[in-house]
């Protein structure tokens, strides 16, 4: 069934898992990172160089600045502090949402308690029947999601395994993935990407907050760590939370076409 299938069919609606990835830098500032992995920083440098044009030698020059804005976009100098995930059905002919959220300055917990939630769904059936679905997930969320894991491999007290969930998606062909990205749907075969706040305010989908970009949402979380963690983490939450909402209304709206 391809992906245009999927998302127009009726049906498949409540076969799907919504989710968000939420993460910020491991270390806010490159001094950090030095001190507390010097290689990884010597990698930051090189990356920083050949990809995003810093000259560390050069008097005057943000590299800190550089650091923020674009580190948070690699998993090898980022971590996992919040997911949602949410599954609807129909109750007496309405729509039910069961939006759950995990949120942990200790990435481990988040990612654990995830994996189990993706272990109860490859569980269900040996059919695998569960779809992926959520923004940018395919380019962002998923890739992060299993490189972290990969991170937090020797925490796993039963082992490291990937969930069988996400062995179909990186096993199977596009064309038969078991993952629906919002991001790819709005292209409509096309090639421009929008954010999910521009197709969200085009639609009129309803929303709490202004979504973050994901530096803006790092630099917010290490400002207010430091003095008030709960809210920190409360504030990543309803980040998290309204992305997830938003690609539950976008699917609820465009398939009835």
């Amino acid at each position: 069934m391809e992906m245009y299938d999927k998302v127009f069919n009726q049906s498949t609606f409540y076969d799907m898992l919504f989710f968000n990835v939420k993460a910020v830098l491991e270390y806010p500032s490159l001094n950090l990172l030095k001190e507390n992995n010097p290689k990884l920083y010597e990698n930051w440098k090189f990356i920083s160089r050949t990809k995003y044009n810093t000259n560390f030698d050069k008097e005057g020059v943000d590299t800190q600045k550089t650091y923020e804005n674009t580190a948070v976009f690699h998993p090898e100098f980022s971590k996992i502090v919040a997911i949602t995930y949410a599954k609807v059905r129909s109750e007496n002919g309405e729509l039910k949402r069961d939006i759950k959220k995990i949120a942990n300055h200790d990435e481990y917990l988040v990612i654990a308690n995830f994996i189990d939630i993706l272990d109860q769904q490859s569980n269900n059936g040996s059919k695998l029947n569960t779809i992926l679905c959520g923004y940018n997930i395919l380019n962002y969320d998923i890739p992060f999601l299993l490189k972290r894991f990969f991170r937090m491999r020797d925490r796993f007290p039963n082992g490291f395994k990937i969930p069988a969930l996400m062995k179909k998606y990186l096993t199977s062909k596009p064309w038969e993935s078991n993952s629906i990205d919002i991001m790819n749907i709005w292209k409509f075969n096309g090639f421009t990407d929008a954010p999910l706040s521009l197709v969200s305010d085009f639609l009129g989908l309803k929303r709490n907050v202004d979504l973050m970009t994901y530096s803006e949402l790092s630099k917010h979380y290490w400002k207010h760590f430091s003095f008030d963690p709960k809210m920190a983490l409360d504030d990543i939450n309803l980040q998290s939370a309204n992305q997830t909402n938003l690609t539950i209304q976008f699917i609820k709206e465009i398939r009835n076409f």
